[in-house]
């Protein structure tokens, strides 16, 4: 998806430059800010240079920080080559080095400092506004928004407001709505308070106990209700729309993919959940032990075998650049 404003700014400038886009993306303007936009499909760089290109205008966040950033200095240099307009916001009193001040020397310069930052978005959006108008932007994606959550409301769950609780109409069992951090600081509380009297592996252990326990239960559920046999192409399909599901509630983009090895008779895959909701990339907490425990059951539950296993290929844990958790599975003897 194109993105009119890229985010251009270093590690240290991050808090400012997430603010700025909260502030941005609540008036309808769409942001791309790495590493929250880059497509783990693709190349970091080329995700970048893409990015770059088919953006109206690239916010440079400008702080002494960017003088030693080489990442950021690129950036800036794709960004004359494809004469693209660039705003630089200077963040704090400092010198630009030789090669900023050849790029930006000439260019409209914002300065927010010395109050706090928000104080300036005004004066920042003055300044946006002459590159990207903002016509009727937020009352279009509002709309927009209305429509997608009545769509998904209806397919999903439903609402009855005499009761205050949702229900999913395919076995009309009650559903509940949490925002994410909340049940994150709740499971992280469990897991810190296991680990501290006990140990982080036997916190793990549980929270991935407790997940396969919940995945053999909705596996079972699933399993009656969706009238699928057992070929392969049957499989594939019974395990796709299980993955559909689970995107569409909201437990992040599930994707899967089978390999069946005729010779050796086996059946290996993998599955990727892009933004997993029980990542908690705040406090490194592995809560996230639940997720891999909940696809296990239901992986092993609509295969009808015990012996499916799955081990972590990619974390998000791992990296301030993926959003991804990976798996490898395989049919073990």
């Amino acid at each position: 998806m194109e993105k009119e404003i890229f985010i251009s700014y270093t590690t240290n400038d991050k808090a400012v430059a997430d603010s700025l886009v909260a502030y941005l993306e609540g008036l309808g303007y769409d942001c791309f800010i790495a590493p929250r936009d880059i497509d783990p499909g693709k190349a970091y760089a080329a995700n970048l240079m893409t990015a770059i290109s088919n953006c109206k205008l690239v916010v440079l966040i400008a702080s002494q920080s960017i003088n030693n950033s080489e990442h950021c200095l690129n950036e800036v240099d794709v960004v004359t080559e494809r004469k693209k307009p660039i705003l630089p916001i200077f963040i704090e009193e400092f010198s630009l080095n030789d090669d900023y001040r050849y790029y930006l020397g000439r260019k409209q310069q914002i300065f927010a400092y010395p109050d706090k930052f928000e104080k300036y978005f005004s004066k920042i959006l003055d300044g946006i506004e002459g590159y990207c108008p903002r016509t009727n932007k937020k009352a279009k994606i509002e709309e927009a928004e209305d429509e997608i959550t009545e769509k998904a409301t209806k397919t999903i769950f439903e609402y009855i407001p005499e009761r205050g609780i949702m229900i999913n109409p395919e076995d009309h069992q009650r559903n509940v709505s949490f925002r994410n951090d909340t049940l994150i600081n709740l499971m992280g509380g469990i897991y810190e308070k296991v680990a501290g009297l006990v140990d982080e592996t036997t916190a793990e252990d549980i929270f991935y106990s407790s997940g396969y326990a919940g995945g053999k239960n909705f596996g079972e559920r699933i399993k009656n209700q969706w009238n699928f046999g057992y070929s392969l192409e049957e499989i594939k399909k019974k395990l796709d729309k299980w993955c559909k599901f689970d995107s569409a509630v909201g437990w992040g983009k599930f994707t899967i993919e089978l390999n069946y090895n005729e010779q050796e008779d086996s059946l290996t895959g993998t599955l990727s959940i892009s933004e997993a909701f029980i990542v908690d990339k705040v406090n490194k907490r592995k809560i996230c032990g639940f997720i891999r425990g909940y696809c296990t059951g239901v992986i092993q539950t609509l295969l009808d075998s015990p012996n499916v296993e799955l081990k972590c290929k990619d974390c998000p844990l791992k990296s301030m650049f993926k959003n991804s958790c990976v798996f490898e599975f395989c049919i073990k003897d």
